[in-house]
């Protein structure tokens, strides 16, 4: 076993010998060059061990920045040639019943009909389940244990809904498309959003949103949105890449009121190259990558739904019926009730941990002045409208890369070059080398016979003149 050691160290020093003294990486020459003091040696080995740490030391940070944090967001000022996003728009009723759909709604379930001693007490259920929000969970409160109320809370609400009569008047002359969908402020209708593919009432093979987002040119016919409705509606500003959160703002119009409001945006996109990167590398997601298997699409407050989502199945074991798109046991009656206790806490997200993703490409919009007129006693008067303008914005955040592959290369060829002199053909030779090493049993030894003279200086003198004589003869 010692012989075997002793064998292997013996080689393996040959062969440190040998490529120390073939290598075109600088400084190893030093290490087993003849008439070298030990200390030398020493010196030059501290010297390459500090020069290969830095080497990797930079390198490992430079695949660090590469792997995890490539891109940068930069400030864009050309403005006046953009196309701004138009902003999506929930419109939520007020009245989220329909009194024409409400008997066939009460008959189907009950068995009840007008006149019944028990037709006002379904009705005034119906309503509030159709009325319901994360907000006013209260509403069940009224309603004691009763067997006969469990039913399907998601589709009663849908088959009472109010239809949509919203005028919808936009500089661009496109042709808008309402979309009935489940949000936790109930049945709702959205305009001109990309993300409702999870929460769309109605599924169809036909994509209503593949017009949007709408964009608009500002400095042409000027940004704005028009609605107009008979009823008294509450309309929630939001981006055309998310869905409507209930815990932001909102604007409420009714006949015969009209509003006015100027609305400010900011625009976040994306440079060449961005999209291919994984989603971890550009800290930031598209529409099209959902995080949840059982999602179609992602967006921000989708996200906080589901941290909700996920905080009512931890506080009462049931999920809202709002949340129809997700399997799981959906809330009853007295579920619900459960719910109603904990409403703030669902509002805040208390102790829950909710991480979501930045959109990639996003619009925010802000409301900035709003401004109400009275139009009772005119042609105006029995409906009401709000007229969102919005302002050009005169900057917008752009996603690039910066640090792509060839600059990863460059940095490491950079680092390798400055501390140990080597290029690419360095490491090819390094990899010759061993390659070479271990394909053959032991180096190779060029023998060069040297003679040795012992005679004495004169002798050598005149043995050397004797040759050159000859050499000119």
């Amino acid at each position: 076993m010692l012989a075997f050691v002793s064998k292997v160290v013996r080689v393996v020093m040959e062969s440190w010998k040998e490529f120390c003294s073939e290598t075109s990486l600088h400084g190893f020459n030093h290490i087993t060059a003849e008439r070298r003091h030990w200390s030398e040696r020493l010196l030059w080995v501290c010297f390459i061990a500090a020069s290969v740490w830095l080497v990797l030391d930079i390198s490992m940070g430079q695949w660090q920045r590469y792997d995890e944090n490539p891109t940068i967001v930069t400030l864009e000022k050309d403005f006046r040639t953009w196309r701004i996003h138009m902003p999506a728009v929930t419109a939520c009723l007020k009245n989220k019943v329909d009194v024409k759909k409400l008997p066939n709604a009460i008959k189907s379930r009950w068995n009840v009909e007008a006149g019944h001693p028990k037709y006002l007490y379904y009705s005034r259920f119906v309503s509030a389940v159709a009325s319901s929000t994360l907000e006013n969970l209260t509403l069940f409160e009224q309603f004691d244990d009763d067997p006969t109320l469990n039913v399907d809370l998601f589709r009663l609400a849908v088959d009472v809904m109010e239809d949509s009569n919203i005028k919808v008047s936009n500089g661009e002359k496109i042709k808008a498309i309402w979309s009935p969908v489940m949000t936790e402020l109930g049945v709702c209708h959205t305009l001109n959003s990309v993300a409702t593919a999870d929460i769309e009432i109605f599924k169809s093979n036909v994509s209503h949103t593949k017009d949007n987002p709408m964009t608009c040119q500002a400095d042409t016919n000027g940004c704005f949105l028009y609605l107009e409705c008979a009823a008294e509606i509450d309309y929630y500003l939001h981006s055309p890449y998310d869905v409507v959160d209930y815990t932001e703002a909102h604007t409420t119009t009714s006949p015969p009121l009209i509003t006015h409001v100027d609305v400010t945006t900011t625009e976040i996109g994306v440079g060449p190259g961005v999209r291919d990167l994984l989603p971890r590398r550009r800290q930031c997601l598209f529409t099209d990558e959902p995080t949840a298997g059982y999602r179609q699409a992602y967006s921000t407050h989708s996200c906080r739904q589901d941290c909700r989502r996920r905080l009512a199945m931890e506080l009462c074991g049931c999920q809202p019926f709002y949340y129809f798109y997700v399997a799981g046991p959906t809330c009853t009656v007295s579920g619900m009730r459960c719910l109603s206790v904990h409403q703030h806490r669902l509002f805040t997200l208390e102790g829950q941990r909710c991480s979501c993703s930045q959109h990639c490409v996003d619009a925010v919009f802000k409301e900035a002045l709003e401004k109400i007129e009275n139009m009772t006693g005119g042609p105006f008067g029995l409906r009401g409208s709000v007229h969102y303008t919005l302002e050009q914005p005169r900057e917008r955040y752009v996603r690039y890369i910066v640090f792509y592959f060839q600059d990863l290369v460059v940095s490491f060829g950079g680092a390798a070059g400055l501390f140990l002199g080597a290029s690419f053909i360095s490491f090819v030779e390094v990899g010759y080398f061993l390659i070479e090493r271990l394909t053959r049993s032991s180096p190779t030894h060029t023998v060069t016979d040297v003679k040795r003279f012992n005679a004495p200086y004169e002798a050598r003198i005149t043995e050397l003149t004797d040759i050159i004589q000859k050499h000119f003869r």
